[in-house]
């Protein structure tokens, strides 16, 4: 036994015991499924995940119900979860940007003509819209009259 206070337990228990049964949890909404080359790893998580399901939902409940620390865990855990997305997707375009501008150095070549061109080609104009548009095909009524009439000079 060790000797502490209750603010003490229930903190520890919140950063021990809530984050485990949180993140066990978590990993069993995934389905996770032991695979012919799990890692040691992998197989950690399953067992937290295995473990975590043999516990009652009222069990992790109640840890987090009745310790006030669980919702700051909960907010810790997302937060992080967060700040591990953020350093992934910088990496990431930090390595699109690198692969884009490697470009730079291979056309600055002279034999090349150097990127960008000095003169860039003047840009095709779009085709003009006809003045008199055609009419869209006549839609028959239960009359047989067509349903497309001239208004203000062109077709409605």
């Amino acid at each position: 036994m060790v000797e502490m206070s209750c603010e003490e337990h229930d903190r520890l228990a919140a950063s021990s015991q809530f984050i485990t049964h949180t993140v066990g949890r978590v990993l069993g909404e995934l389905d996770l499924e032991s695979t012919p080359i799990d890692t040691k790893g992998y197989q950690s998580l399953l067992a937290l995940k295995g473990n975590t399901e043999k516990d009652s939902f009222d069990l992790y409940y109640g840890l987090f119900m009745y310790n006030q620390n669980a919702t700051d865990e909960l907010n810790r855990l997302e937060e992080a979860f967060d700040d591990i997305k953020r350093q992934l997707f910088a990496r990431l375009h930090q390595i699109v940007r690198d692969d884009l501008f490697s470009f730079d150095e291979v056309f600055n070549n002279e034999n090349l003509g150097g990127f960008p061109p000095k003169e860039l080609p003047a840009a095709t104009p779009p085709p003009e819209k006809p003045t008199n548009p055609t009419p869209p095909p006549a839609a028959a009524t239960t009359n047989g009259s067509a349903a497309a009439k001239k208004k203000d000079g062109g077709w409605a």
